[in-house]
């Protein structure tokens, strides 16, 4: 019986777990392939060390900024212990991110240190990252008028965010939506969940006090554009900040909604055939891609990793747990 229950879990873990990151590999390969491997070599050598330091201290201080950001959301709730303390948990939670749990990791983080309500924790996270995508597509806009048919694509892609937002700020939108997928395995599996997430997210957003942090969003879109804007100009390639903002938003949903862990692959692919569709070499256009994955995801990363280190027993994370209650 043991045997049988083995076998038939073995296969979901593949489906869940194993095949998410060979596709995440297969898209990376198929992307330094299709630009041949010598000639990304010779692009990435062409990176300016001059510009290091700049993309360094703009890329830190964009999480910084989004940690700042989490702190005042959590403020009003009385869910944090001050601002530093939030800054660190909230890089020490972006190793984690390319995990199933993501960016929640870091409300559990806070949870076990400040023994806060995990559903409001977790729905503060929900705000601020459902809130960062409306401004970064908003950024792109001017830019997709170079590309035929993109402006549609970009304005239908801030619609459906603003759309997710109604409901799940309108309750009765939200009723009915619930009514109309309540049938679908994952639905009714996490229903309960679902709603009590909805409530918590609806009283964090109707807040006056979260307008002032929700203006953060923008300005942290505005520093992420830059980091890649100067990631381009290091390799040689001026392609102009409306176009960079552009390809960037549109690279960032197409990690976000591709269910790949950290949007790995999708992210660069997206990135990559972009660029060469504005008139950047192939070569080029998949060394920006790499080195802006590098800047952002591989230094926080690090960064973060060395934080929870230094703070595991200070506040008091040893043997935490990041699996749902």
């Amino acid at each position: 019986m043991a045997a049988s229950t083995d076998r038939t879990r073995w296969p979901r873990w593949i489906t869940r777990r194993l095949l998410p990151a060979l596709v995440s590999v297969a898209i990376l390969a198929l992307v330094v392939l299709y630009v041949r491997p010598q000639e990304l070599g010779t692009a990435l050598s062409r990176f300016h060390l001059a510009y290091l330091p700049l993309i360094l201290f703009l890329a830190m201080g964009y999480y910084v900024l989004k940690g700042w950001q989490w702190h005042l959301f959590l403020k009003p709730l009385k869910l944090d212990h001050g601002a530093l303390e939030t800054v660190l948990i909230y890089l020490a939670g972006q190793p984690t991110s390319i995990l199933p749990l993501g960016e929640l990791s870091r409300a559990f983080i806070l949870r076990r240190h400040a023994k806060v309500n995990l559903g409001e924790a977790s729905a503060t996270v929900v705000v601020q990252e459902l809130l960062y995508p409306i401004g970064l597509i908003a950024a792109a806009i001017p830019g997709a008028s170079r590309v035929p048919g993109a402006q549609a694509a970009v304005v239908t892609a801030l619609v459906g965010i603003l759309a997710i937002s109604v409901i799940l700020l309108w309750p009765r939108a939200f009723a009915v939506t619930m009514r109309v997928t309540e049938h679908l395995p994952l639905v009714s599996r996490y229903a309960p969940d679902i709603r009590a997430l909805q409530k918590d997210v609806s009283f964090i957003a109707r807040r006056p006090a979260t307008l002032a942090p929700a203006l953060l969003g923008p300005v942290a879109a505005a520093v992420a554009i830059t980091v890649f804007y100067l990631t381009m100009r290091s390799v040689g390639v001026d392609l102009g900040l409306y176009q960079a903002a552009f390809v960037y938003a549109v690279a960032h949903l197409a990690g976000g909604v591709s269910l790949l862990p950290g949007g790995i692959g999708a992210y660069e692919g997206t990135m990559t055939f972009l660029l060469i569709a504005f008139g950047v070499a192939g070569a080029a256009a998949a060394a920006i891609a790499i080195l802006n994955r590098a800047f952002d995801r591989g230094l926080v990363t690090l960064v973060g990793a060395i934080v929870y280190l230094l703070i595991r027993r200070p506040l008091d994370l040893a043997e935490i747990s990041f699996a749902p209650d």
